[in-house]
């Protein structure tokens, strides 16, 4: 028998991953040395299995110790980078580049938690922005800026944009024409430099770019949040792993507020669906999962247009257009109501699911141990992130939207 929810929701490996935030994402470029050596030896669980809560707990003390111990090499690593942003935007101050060097330092490493957290969460030791940056750039559409004066001042300072290898079959919407090899198999791979240009109608200034950067053009994520991500290594580290240095470019300071809030407020109790064991997906003929799955969507479209698209839209106006009018964000008493039907139905469909799958695997003791458990743990992670959700909505209906920076 087959239960599928005990199967863990990652295989940890040095896998080449998609990451969840884009589609042209993936190398094996860490930064630390995360070895197999030094990692429990996991594999896939078997078919009435338990899951492996305690390997999973190993990983991550093992990671975490070894970031924590990495962490003055990599601090020396950020504030040279850091130093190199900052050199870059004097510069092209007249081209509407700008950068804030205090906002930088605050999370110019990725903390040994968060680290942690993305390689849980991807199942993939990948963490290609153990060192970032942010600019911000007046009109990210003038993509001749970024071709002809950020990424060349870049260079001359020893930074190049990293490659990344990544399925044919993902580039074909961005305006690659596949060979005939490639036509046959579009999972076959090809390195283009890692940049993600997700804006509103980017394409339209696709002639501004280099030839090797016509395929980075994406699109906004959808909760409307626009910017343009590249990963730098050194021109001079010819190591098989070489540090990767994450740059995001943003609208302007009232955006990167946006992004703070939205990501504190709303990106990251949504995510938390995520950690929930049983998989709806999974169970694609139990019509109580396809209406969890349904009540799932329904949640983060209420949060994304409600927050998330105005927040971004109100922000972007500021920093691009100088406009200080803001579309208010706020839930009404019917807002409210809807909301606590969706997570009452939803709680609903998950104790109705798992009690089909505790029937079917009810000859099997070690399975249904396994299943009650599990079943505690996501009737409490719904508690949590209704909660989480609930002061979502209070904050934003007792506060402005987004707090101006520039006054």
């Amino acid at each position: 028998m087959n239960i599928q929810l005990l199967t863990p929701k990652f295989n940890v490996s040095n896998n080449v991953e998609p990451s969840s935030n884009s589609t042209i994402r993936g190398s094996n470029h860490t930064g630390l040395n995360l070895n197999n050596s030094s990692m429990p030896n996991l594999q896939p669980l078997a078919k009435d299995t338990v899951s492996f809560g305690a390997a999973t707990n190993k990983i991550s003390d093992i990671v975490a110790n070894k970031v924590e111990k990495d962490l003055p090499r990599l601090n020396r690593i950020a504030t040279t980078y850091l130093d190199v942003l900052e050199a870059v935007a004097g510069k092209l101050k007249n081209e509407g580049v700008s950068f804030d060097r205090e906002y930088c330092e605050l999370n110019s490493v990725k903390s040994p938690d968060s680290y942690t957290s993305k390689i849980m969460r991807s199942g993939t030791f990948t963490v290609p922005d153990a060192i970032r940056g942010t600019m911000y750039l007046k009109d990210p559409y003038d993509l001749s800026i970024l071709n002809d004066k950020i990424l060349p001042e870049m260079k001359k300072r020893g930074y190049i944009l990293a490659n990344v290898e990544v399925p044919v079959g993902d580039l074909l919407g961005r305006g690659y024409i596949p060979n005939a090899a490639e036509s046959k198999n579009l999972n076959i791979t090809k390195k283009i430099p890692d940049l993600d240009i997700r804006l509103q109608d980017a394409s339209e200034n696709i002639n501004a770019l280099s030839p090797e950067l016509r395929y980075s053009i994406g699109k906004p994520q959808k909760s409307g949040y626009e910017d343009i991500q590249m990963r730098f290594v050194r021109e001079f580290d010819k190591s098989s792993n070489p540090m990767q240095h994450e740059l995001i470019i943003l609208f302007g300071p009232n955006y990167s507020m946006a992004k703070h809030i939205e990501s504190e407020k709303v990106y990251g109790n949504l995510r938390q669906f995520n950690e929930l064991r049983l998989d709806f997906h999974e169970l694609a003929d139990n019509p109580h999962a396809k209406k969890a799955n349904r009540y799932l969507d329904l949640i983060q479209q209420m949060f994304r247009g409600k927050i998330s698209e105005k927040l971004f839209l109100n922000a972007k106006n500021k920093d691009l257009y100088d406009l200080t009018e803001e579309i208010p964000i706020n839930f009404s008493k019917s807002d409210i109501q809807l909301f606590d039907s969706y997570f009452g139905g939803l709680r609903d469909r998950l104790n109705s699911c798992y009690k089909d799958v505790a029937a079917k695997a009810k000859s099997s003791g070690l399975a249904t141990k396994q299943i009650n458990s599990d079943a505690r743990h996501d009737r409490n992670l719904l508690t949590k992130i209704k909660d989480n959700l609930s002061e979502t909505i209070e904050y934003f209906n007792y506060n402005d939207s987004l707090k101006t920076v520039a006054e």
